[in-house]
């Protein structure tokens, strides 16, 4: 009897495959024997070919697998150890097209396993900023209406480090031009966690002025 992981192994076999990037696997094909051994069946393993792969080595791929020529090993085994070359592909973010073949001769197989490599997938670039609200705090001497009209940002507008340098700059000469002596200090926070940004204006107006 085929056991829980000896089917799921298999029927990987026939699907595609999510490494990162597309991924898929040819259908297990077997030479020169009327019916396969049996699952769990000892076989000598005679030779393990790999072909077709660049991005990621033999030494690698061996080295994720559990045995190795001249070892005894079983279907089900081999099974597993698909999975296992899978898994460093996906680490690596490259995806493949995995084929196999087995030559049974008697209590022994040989293996050849055919990879068809695809591009690595490029990370994501991340979201742009985005002003969400603009904040006035400690503002008393000149509106926040005014405020808002001299600095570059307003809501909607794409937000990063040189922008929001560019606004508390604009916050700081309005000061000056009024001849208000004030420390200002630019504050972006993220409450929602996503790529909306609410930037404070923390102001300390100078009594006296």
């Amino acid at each position: 009897m085929r056991t829980t992981r000896h089917l799921l192994a298999r029927a990987a076999l026939a699907v595609t495959v999510a490494t990162g990037t597309a991924a898929a696997v040819l259908p297990q094909t077997a030479a020169f024997a009327a019916a396969p051994p049996a699952p769990n069946a000892p076989l000598k393993l005679k030779s393990l070919v790999v072909t077709g792969n660049k991005q990621v080595t033999t030494d690698e791929i061996l080295a994720a697998i559990p045995f190795h020529q001249g070892d005894t090993v079983t279907r089900n085994q081999i099974d597993a150890a698909v999975q296992d070359v899978m898994g460093v592909y996906q680490k690596k973010n490259v995806g493949l097209k995995f084929g196999e073949k087995l030559k049974f001769a008697g209590n022994a197989v040989n293996i050849q396993w055919i990879i068809e490599e695809q591009a690595p997938q490029a990370p994501a670039a991340p979201a742009a900023l985005v002003v969400d609200k603009i904040v006035f705090e400690g503002n008393k001497k000149i509106s926040s209406d005014d405020l808002a009209a001299a600095i570059p940002l307003h809501a909607g507008s794409p937000i990063d480090q040189a922008s929001m340098a560019a606004a508390q700059t604009a916050v700081q000469k309005l000061y000056q031009k009024r001849d208000i002596t004030a420390s200002i200090q630019a504050v972006p926070t993220q409450p929602q966690g996503d790529n909306h940004v609410i930037l404070t204006f923390q102001i300390s107006e100078k009594s006296g002025d």
